[in-house]
C-alpha cells in the first residue's frame, strides 16, 4: 500500500444533507486506487482517483441511510485504525508543506525585504 494523497471532502445526498469535512485518503494498492473515508471506515476502489471517489461516495450514501433508517446515528462514527490516520497526516502535511512554498514563491520572493518588514500581519481563521 502506498499513500497517494490526503484530502478532506464533503459529500451531498441531493439538496438534503451535506456532510461535514471528511478524511479521505487514497492510497495505491496492486493496480487500483482505494479511497478511504477514516470517520466511517468506509473504503471502495477504482480504476483511478476518480472512479475510487465515485464509489466511495456512493458507499457513504448507504453507510449514511442505513444508519438513519436504523436508528444508529449515534454510532455512526468509527474511526479507521491508527495507521490510516498516520499515513493520512503524513500525507496532509506534505501536501501542506508543498502549498506553503508554492505560496510564498508565488506573493512574496519579489518584494524587497524591506517592504516585507514593514507590512503588517493579520489573523484569519480558517
Amino acid at each position: 500500500m502506498k499513500g497517494m494523497k490526503a484530502k478532506r471532502i464533503r459529500f451531498k445526498i441531493g439538496s438534503l444533507w451535506e456532510s461535514p469535512a471528511l478524511h479521505i485518503l487514497l492510497t495505491k494498492e496492486n493496480d487500483v486506487v482505494v479511497a478511504r473515508c477514516l470517520d466511517f471506515t468506509v473504503s471502495c476502489h477504482g480504476k483511478d482517483e476518480k472512479d475510487a471517489l465515485k464509489a466511495l461516495a456512493d458507499s457513504i450514501k448507504e453507510y449514511i441511510l442505513t444508519a438513519v433508517e436504523n436508528d444508529a446515528i449515534n454510532t455512526i462514527f468509527d474511526p479507521a485504525h491508527g495507521k490510516f490516520w498516520r499515513i493520512y497526516n503524513e500525507l496532509e502535511a506534505k501536501q501542506s508543506f508543498r502549498s506553503l512554498k508554492m505560496s510564498i514563491k508565488k506573493s512574496l520572493m519579489s518584494i524587497p525585504n524591506d517592504n516585507l518588514q514593514q507590512s503588517t500581519t493579520e489573523i484569519n481563521y480558517a
